[in-house]
Parts: C-alpha cells; structure tokens; sequence
C-alpha cells in the first residue's frame, strides 16, 4: 500500500474513530447546560413517603418510581424548618441568619442575589409557579407562570393548570430554563384529595404524636394531600416526557419542611428539618447517598452545573461531585436554627447533627414552647381567623386525652417544655424519643457538638437573641 493511501485510509479511521466516540456521548442525551425542574411541596414530612420508608402505603407511587431511577438523598436537611426561611434559603444559598430571613415572613436583606440573578447571568430563564413567600421582589424577581394555585391557606383548593408550565419550558429552545412548581399541597388545612386508600384504624401515627380519633381522621386528610404532591410530580415528568426535554433537564424533587403538626413544622425535631431529596440527573446513574446535605447547597449545584463558578459568599456547595460519583461525602454536619418570631411566645433553639447523634440546645429553656396556630390559647393568642384551624383542633383532642392517660400527658409536655439540651442518638432513635443529654456516657459527643453550634452561631452572626426582643423592637430591628 501507497503512502497516499494509507493516509487515506488513516484518515477514515480517525473520522470513524470520532464519530463513534461522538455517538457515545451523545447517547445520554444531555447538552453542556441542562434545564432545571424543581418541583417544592409544602409542608410534607420525608417519612411520609414511601421511598423514605412510610408506615402507610399509597402516599407517593411517582415519587418512589423517580427514587429508583434517579438519586435519593436520606441525610437532606432545612436550615430552618418554617416556609419563608425554608425557600430563602433554598433560593439565595444562604441560611437563614445571613440572608435575613430567619424568622416567618420576614423579608431577605435587600442587595442579596438568588438563583434567579444568578441564573440569568448564565443565560437561563427563571420561572416560578405557585406558593411564593418570599419578599422583597428586588431580590425575587422571578418571571411568574401561570397555573400552580399559590393561597396555601384557602380550603378545597382548586387543581392546576399546565398550559403557562408548557409555554414557558418550550418558548425558546436554544435558551435553557429553570422553573420552580412551587406546590401548596401538604399545607393546612387538610381537605382536599382522596382519603379512600386508607382505613382509620390501619394508620399508623408518628410516635410521638397522640393518638386519638381527630389525630388518625385529620392525619390522614394530611396523607390525601402528600398524595396530591405526588401526582403532581408524575405528571411534571409525563410532560417533560411528552415535550422531549426530559433528556436534558435535571428534575428535583423537595418536600419543603416537616408536617405542619407538634413536632414538625416550627422545631428542630427531624420530623422538621429532614428533608426528602430526589434528583434525576441527565446521564446520572440512580443511586442513593447518605452525605449530609441542606437546602442551601441546591442553589450552587444549579451554578455549577450552569457553567458558573460557584460564589465562595454562599453557604452551599455543589453536590455535582455527589451526583456525578466523584465522591461521597459532602458535609461534616448540619445545622438547624429555630427563632420564634411571630409565631409565639420568644423561644430560641439552635442544633446540628454529624448523622449520627443531634444536639438540640434550646437557648430559651424556661419559657413555654408555643406556635399560635398550634397552642397559642397556651400563652392568651386568641385565632379570630380561624378558631377552628384543623392542627389546633388536633392539639385539643391531645390536651382532652393528657387528662386522664399518663402517656398522652408525656407526649403533650415532650411538645411544650424542652430542656436546654436534648441529644438523641438517631441511628437507635430516629423519631428522638430518649435525651441522652443527662447521661454521662454521652458527655463527650454533647460538648463536642455544643462546640460546633458556638462556631456555627459565630460565623452565621446570630447573637441568639434576636427572639427575645418584643414585637415592635424586631420591626425596628428589620
């Protein structure tokens, strides 16, 4: 063979060579920036699902189909478990005493950028459908679609509509997206979706809930809602599925907070703070990662993954390495803050776990713990709104039954009295039933994570004292 022709022939086999090496890589399907879909509930314990191993079946058949294919998270936390800092942090990469919104329905610090300036810097547009909570619109401003109801507080809510979800995802394909469906479903009150899946007697309660006949009939209204959730994600992949884009858009699935019911929403408590987690990446294997990760590290991972570097301000990190297998570790430890606000009497609490123990240190230890919505007749609040909001009526059958059962009285004091330390091993106690604080075997993993809250508080700037200021005073403060 002639020099020219075996050049020829080099030629073609370097061609070929690319062209098989460019078919493999395009086989996933995804371009360098994919879209993003979150898809936020509202309101909705991770252990109510049943890929995060619920104790009543029929809560969340699209969400577990999702765990299989894509990658859960079990260690995914909230910084604080109430939805104004719930979303600000989820939205700017910052937890709660750095962005400033580290009490219900405060406003962010003016001047701080979230995904949606941080996104549009990197050519995406960024929409969001539904529940908002959140202010100022400076720092906010999303382009809003249509469709998602937002009121998380109306009754008998209405369905969604899909039409502004399909416009705004296809409008421009050579320009990607971000767009947050921002659910309102498992909000209070509980009165909408089917309760026929599930028998009254066949439900199995929370541990550290009382269990009563108003108990088992608004938990499982409260399920009919989880599942109202989870339809919703199912159809969000049918649409991506049916428009094509699902090839190249990273769907994330987030629970928000705990359970808007005693020992959720409004504390520290895992039933608060633990967090369902699922994404499914383009091109990334399904798996299942226990790293400790937290709402603030979702934004940095949108960024990276965007083709920007990530601001070295944030309190998030990228869990791209997590999700593209590099590593699997993320974080040492956790960190959850609770300040009252006007949510109820001033009561502060600080905790972190390292995945094994939890240390909650309540800063406030001899006042009463109460969420008006919950308990505020405890402290004189009187609800003119709605006298018979369905968690207050859940509270007061607890109260009825503490009357006359010793371990209905426990749990309801276990609710409204907390010690200044409460250390809970949750690999043996997952649902934080027995303080191991006064013991003194544990002495040393106590000190050890008092320790890394001071340091956390400290780099956080939070003085812990905040919620002690009287009503007018935090105005001012603002």
């Amino acid at each position: 063979m002639n020099e020219t022709n075996m050049k020829k022939r080099t030629g073609i086999f370097a061609v070929a060579a690319l062209l098989l090496a460019g078919s493999v890589y395009a086989e996933p399907g995804p371009a360098v920036r994919p879209n993003f879909l979150i898809i936020v509930g509202d309101d909705i314990s991770a252990s109510s699902l049943g890929c995060y191993g619920a104790a009543n079946p029929h809560t969340s058949p699209n969400i577990d189909e999702l765990a299989k294919e894509g990658i859960r998270f079990t260690n995914m936390f909230v910084s604080e478990a109430i939805c104004g800092p719930t979303r600000a942090e989820l939205y700017t990469g910052l937890q709660p005493h750095r962005n400033g919104c580290n009490v219900n329905h405060k406003a962010t610090k003016t001047g701080t950028l979230s995904v949606v300036q941080h996104l549009e810097k990197l050519g995406y547009r960024v929409g969001l459908t539904g529940k908002k909570h959140f202010s100022p619109k400076s720092v906010y401003p999303f382009e809003f679609v249509k469709g998602f109801p937002g009121n998380c507080n109306a009754r008998n809510t209405p369905g969604e509509s899909w039409d502004g979800v399909e416009e705004f995802i296809t409008r421009d394909s050579d320009q990607p997206f971000c767009l947050f469906l921002c659910s309102i479903h498992a909000h209070a009150p509980w009165d909408s979706g089917d309760i026929s899946p599930w028998e009254l007697d066949d439900l199995e309660l929370p541990p550290h809930m009382v269990d009563t006949a108003k108990t088992r009939e608004l938990y499982r209204e409260h399920l009919a809602e989880v599942r109202l959730f989870d339809a919703q994600v199912g159809k969000a992949r049918s649409l991506l599925e049916k428009l094509g884009l699902d090839r190249n858009t990273a769907l994330i699935v987030l629970d928000e907070n705990g359970a808007g019911m005693p020992g959720g929403k409004w504390t520290n408590f895992d039933w608060g703070v633990r967090s369902a987690c699922l994404i499914k990446w383009p091109g990334a294997p399904a798996l299942t990662t226990d790293a400790l990760s937290q709402y603030c590290d979702i934004l940095p991972t949108l960024i990276d993954a965007g083709g920007g570097s990530e601001p070295p301000d944030l309190d998030g990190k990228s869990l791209l390495p997590l999700i593209n297998g590099k590593t699997t570790t993320h974080r040492e430890k956790a960190f959850f803050t609770y300040t009252s606000g006007p949510e109820g009497p001033p009561f502060v609490s600080r905790a972190v776990t390292d995945g094994r123990f939890k240390l909650m240190w309540n800063l406030t230890p001899d006042n009463l713990f109460a969420v008006r919505v919950i308990n505020g007749f405890d402290y004189g609040y009187e609800d003119t709104k709605d006298p018979n909001r369905h968690v207050r009526m859940m509270y007061l059958s607890w109260l009825d039954k503490a009357k006359s059962n010793p371990e209905a009285e426990e749990l309801v004091y276990r609710y409204r009295k907390h010690p200044e330390f409460q250390l809970f091993d949750l690999a043996k106690d997952p649902w934080e039933m027995n303080n191991l604080a006064d013991n003194p075997e544990y002495a040393s993993q106590l000190q050890e994570l008092k320790t890394s809250i001071s340091q956390w508080m400290k780099q956080q700037g939070d003085s812990g004292k905040e919620s002690l200021l009287k009503p007018n005073e935090r105005k001012n403060k603002k």
